[in-house]
């Protein structure tokens, strides 16, 4: 089952729910504070990198310094 980002009309909490696609289809995941079904689902911008055509690579963007091995900027 996928994760939705859902935020409540009635209470304005915002969560992070498992739940099926029927259900979320069917509006019948209850908010986690008041219980209401009136959910909205949150849009969030993900992070994009544009290439140029003189480039070859952009740079990391945190300067190498996360330390994730599986990062694609890690050389």
């Amino acid at each position: 089952m996928p994760f939705y980002d859902l935020r409540c009309l009635d209470c304005d909490t915002e969560s992070n729910v498992r739940a099926s696609i029927e259900d979320k289809t069917a509006r019948r995941i209850p908010c986690p504070k008041c219980n209401s079904l009136n959910m909205e689902t949150v849009f969030s911008a993900a992070p994009a990198y544009i290439k140029s055509r003189g480039d070859s690579m952009p740079s990391c963007p945190s300067g190498n310094t996360c330390g994730n091995s599986g990062c694609r900027f890690a050389g």
